[in-house]
């Protein structure tokens, strides 16, 4: 086959792809490299009591679906770490954090269903639908198994975002996104 047309035929696939895929587009994915040193700065930034700092960088993370930053921000607002409590926004982010089945993270949520009216359970209950739906595993590109850890017979349930292109994630910037 002659250059040229070998030229033409791999460029007409790469624009096919990225006008078909807005997944491919430079907005919605980040490497994997930078995603988690950003992560783990934010992860710093609450354990070194930094909560005005933490609350702002993890919310980023949750909303990208990362189960610990989800987990760590449902807690905030239940203890007002960083900010006025909570109880609708910590209950949502702590019911999308548990589509990861950690036992230890149901503790906080078991809390909130044991002293809450029934009638402000329900209105919560749908606020945790609505988290699932915009940040749970399934928008966000997570792909979440059974993982045996070495020395337990006990798998854990766990979340991890997909590489869609080697080397890089999915983020949808969901940054501005504000719920009401």
């Amino acid at each position: 086959m002659n250059r040229p047309i070998s030229y033409l035929i791999i460029a007409t696939i790469i624009l096919s792809i990225s006008f078909i895929s807005p997944a491919f587009s430079p907005e919605k994915v980040l490497d994997i490299i930078s995603y988690n040193k950003e992560l783990k700065m934010a992860i710093r930034s609450y354990q070194v009591n930094d909560y005005n700092e933490a609350l702002l960088k993890l919310e980023i993370f949750a909303k990208r679906g990362d189960k610990t930053s989800q987990y760590i921000v449902g807690t905030m607002y239940l203890n007002a770490q960083g900010t006025k409590q909570d109880l609708t926004k910590s209950y949502g982010w702590l019911t999308v954090a548990n589509e990861q089945k950690t036992q230890a993270w149901e503790l906080p949520l078991k809390m909130l269903q044991d002293k809450l009216p029934v009638e402000h359970l329900e209105i919560l209950a749908l606020e945790g639908e609505k988290y699932i739906k915009l940040y749970g595993a399934k928008s966000q590109r997570l792909k979440c198994k059974n993982v045996k850890k070495l020395g337990s017979k006990r798998p854990s349930h766990r979340c991890n975002k997909i590489e869609i292109v080697n080397g890089y994630y999915f983020v949808d910037n969901l940054d501005s996104m504000v719920i009401d």
